[in-house]
């Protein structure tokens, strides 16, 4: 396996040489570094955006913003209970960092209405014309104004949808975001990510995911709706007894799940899926990025690559990277990464990332923009 060491520094950036806050993984209690709170900041067009923040209680120097937007539950929910780990993976906490997490607009205890792939808005003339992308900015500015103990820079990250906000906030990048990691991001549901690969509709993987996190939200919850019971774990028949795609609103839906109606009514590659391709968006770019990407991910092989590239072709003046290695999705965080099924490669490319990679490179002090990195594990 190669590997091409001269990489380009991510979340490194936003580091600047912090001393560890603590000993071992193994002895970290997040508790006893970090005080957690919860606010709800508000948007331009007033809906409020729930948001956890973890401040070190070591407040004798400066920290940079660490943070991430998902709509899948910034929980546990209340002051007293706390997320571990925190950040990307363990050992981040031990860095220093001001850890923010993010309800995004419509989800669990977040105000305003969820649009899955929001559409960007180039032209935001008005209070009402909001986007993922005026979301991060306006969060941001408010972060500044109001949380303490700050050094004025941001990190921002994320996986597979939450890597799509990523990659939608450095659109016209917000002065303070410094790095920003997209990690296995969606860049197009219908050309290669998720839903459709190639235009091929991936059926069990939609129909598993929306029958979830498809199911409407009609007030503010700190709970996921039930998981779908399929009533057997042999997904090929279940799907041969529920007959064409119509059935699956017949038998189960019953047209109550919004984005399952969209992916049925557009079934080309119309105005409906150009308008949530973000690649095509991406300009602008003033933070140092590095996407990660799985050589074996089934559901966003696409998204990874096109971003890097875009970013790339735009000639920006940035730090632009590229990590790529042998892992299923987010593999890189949530496994050792040394197989595939049955397949044994006999190296913890997965360890190798976070402890070689990813850990190590945060104590990095910035460097001059100096082109793309390719980082091959």
């Amino acid at each position: 396996m190669k590997r091409f060491f001269r990489i380009g520094i991510g979340l490194i950036c936003i580091h600047l040489a912090f001393a560890e806050i603590a000993l071992s993984n193994e002895e970290y209690d997040v508790k006893s570094y970090y005080d957690k709170y919860e606010y709800r900041i508000p948007m331009r067009d007033g809906a409020r955006l729930f948001t956890a923040v973890y401040s070190p209680k070591d407040r004798n120097r400066s920290y940079p913003f660490l943070m991430t937007r998902t709509p899948y539950s910034v929980g546990p929910y209340g002051s007293d209970n706390y997320r571990s780990p925190l950040g990307p993976h363990e050992g981040y906490a031990q860095k220093g960092y001001i850890f923010v997490y993010q309800d995004v607009r419509g989800r669990f205890m977040s105000e305003g209405n969820f649009v899955d792939v929001r559409p960007f808005i180039a032209q935001k003339d008005g209070p009402s014309n909001v986007d993922e992308n005026s979301d991060t900015y306006d969060t941001i500015e408010w972060l500044l104004d109001n949380i303490p103990g700050h050094n004025g820079r941001v990190g921002i990250y994320g996986i597979s949808y939450p890597g799509y906000y990523t990659a939608y906030a450095v659109i016209d990048s917000h002065p303070a975001i410094r790095a920003a990691s997209p990690q296995a991001p969606v860049g197009d549901w219908f050309i290669g990510d998720d839903w459709h690969h190639h235009g091929a509709f991936l059926l069990q993987d939609a129909f598993n995911f929306y029958s979830v996190i498809g199911v409407a939200r009609p007030e503010l919850t700190t709970e996921f709706p039930p998981r779908f019971d399929f009533k057997t774990e042999d997904a090929y028949q279940f799907f041969l007894k529920m007959g064409p795609l119509p059935m699956a609103n017949e038998k189960y839906f019953k047209g109550k799940i919004a984005f399952w109606n969209d992916l049925m009514s557009h079934g080309t590659y119309d105005q409906f899926w150009k308008d949530r391709n973000i690649i095509d968006k991406i300009r602008n770019v003033r933070a140092s990025v590095m996407t990660v990407a799985g050589l074996f991910d089934a559901e966003d092989p696409y998204g990874p690559i096109k971003i890097y590239q875009k970013i790339e072709e735009q000639a920006l003046g940035i730090d632009n990277t590229l990590v790529l290695g042998p892992w299923i999705h987010g593999g890189w965080t949530r496994s050792a990464g040394d197989k595939l099924g049955n397949v044994e490669f006999h190296v913890k490319t997965g360890e190798y990332y976070r402890e070689q990679v990813d850990l190590p490179s945060a104590v990095f002090a910035c460097r001059p923009a100096s082109g793309a990195r390719l980082l091959e594990i």
